[in-house]
């Protein structure tokens, strides 16, 4: 049996009372929380700065690893999507794939993460993720812009979908963004996780050319998918927010809207009141459209804010901590306790994830980082658990 303390520990949500410990079995597992008054002093670890559980990366692309250091920055959306279509005709072998998704999950490991939402466009970092230590909650993402595809497009997920759950995985369908996905693929992406109980994530407002496209405007989308060949003449701009358009689709169920960097305050009501997250991932944003969130616009919406981390094709690093920096480096938005629940309990909860992870569960080992917090700044000092 361990005892440990720190100057805080954080629980997910909140600081707990001066003087608790944390009694952890052999197995790593949070047996209960007690005042440090009931145990020998000799027996407390007592860590210099803050304790909290492990961190949760709300979202990821593990399959896209490999392309570290090969997307060139500040294209933008259509740019940067031009740019991963032509890295995937390139001919990287599986093996090469896996291998840098094998690494991409220890980063993560390493770094205090202990679960992640993951992007997969096809069953690349399946084995990855059936022997890591990181649980994984896998969003097999579904493209198709145009609605008569629909049907097609959602058929041949499934059996991604099916994959993942023979494997043990823990899985969900999602929609790529709206851009990508026809209003009717995504109310039925939205009808099948509600149904089966499963959270859902969208790709939202990551470029202002998603805006452009929306309110009929020429914009770099039309560039896109004239390089693609695909021919969208039948598309209708319905000349309102990308948001607006799709949010009735979900049915109140848990839906992660990712990037975020585009959205203005109507949007964002109209998403907290169908009971939406928002994942922010600055390092990525940065990366793609050098352009954050204005932070202030979410500041009232504290339980609902996550972050993750992008993938490799958008970031240097896969690093919830480098990510809380750039937030509280470039707003004032939010309290150290809110940029602690961002990373820990806010994400699990968002990945249905929280019986298990993202705060201090008593009979589950949801991992303890210990960080410590100066000059505006966050440290990861070491994985505890």
């Amino acid at each position: 049996m361990r005892f440990l303390k720190g100057n805080k520990i954080f629980d997910g949500r909140q600081y707990l009372p001066e003087g608790s410990v944390l009694v952890v079995d052999s197995q790593n597992k949070l047996k209960e929380i007690v005042a440090i008054t009931s145990i020998q002093n000799d027996k407390v670890e007592a860590f210099e700065g803050i304790v909290t559980p492990g961190f949760v990366n709300a979202h990821c692309h593990l399959e896209l690893s490999h392309l570290k250091g090969k997307i060139q920055k500040h294209t933008g959306i259509p740019g940067f999507g031009k740019q991963i279509i032509l890295q995937r005709m390139s001919g990287i072998t599986k093996e090469k794939i896996h291998e840098n998704a094998i690494a991409a999950d220890e980063e993560m490991w390493k770094n205090g993460i202990v679960a992640v939402g993951d992007i997969s466009n096809a069953d690349d970092s399946f084995k990855t993720k059936q022997n890591s230590r990181i649980k994984y909650h896998t969003f097999v993402e579904i493209l198709g812009l145009n609605p008569s595809n629909e049907k097609i497009m959602f058929d041949l997920s499934l059996p991604f979908l099916k994959l993942l759950q023979s494997l043990g995985l823990a899985g969900s369908l999602a929609p790529h963004a709206p851009y990508s996905t026809s209003l009717q693929l995504i109310e039925r992406i939205a009808n099948f996780d509600k149904e089966n109980n499963l959270p859902l994530s969208i790709h939202n407002q990551e470029t202002k050319e998603e805006t452009k496209f929306f309110l009929g405007q020429p914009n770099g989308f039309r560039d896109l998918y004239d390089f693609l060949k695909a021919d969208i003449s039948w598309f209708k701009a319905p000349v309102c927010s990308s948001l607006k358009s799709y949010i009735n689709s979900f049915n109140d169920q848990k839906t992660m809207l990712v990037h975020n960097t585009f959205s203005t305050k109507e949007d964002i009501e109209m998403a907290v009141n169908k009971n939406c997250f928002f994942c922010f991932c600055p390092n990525a944003n940065l990366y793609i459209e050098n352009k954050l969130p204005d932070y202030s616009l979410f500041k009232e919406h504290t339980n609902n804010l996550c972050l993750g981390t992008d993938s490799l094709a958008s970031n240097e690093g896969l690093d919830l901590i480098d990510e809380a920096n750039v937030v509280l480096k470039n707003s004032n938005s939010f309290s150290l306790e809110t940029i602690l629940q961002m990373i820990t309990f806010n994400n699990a909860s968002a990945l249905n994830l929280e019986n298990e992870f993202g705060s201090l569960i008593p009979g589950k080992n949801t991992g303890l980082n210990l960080v410590n917090f100066s000059d505006n700044q966050l440290q990861l000092i070491k994985k505890i658990i």
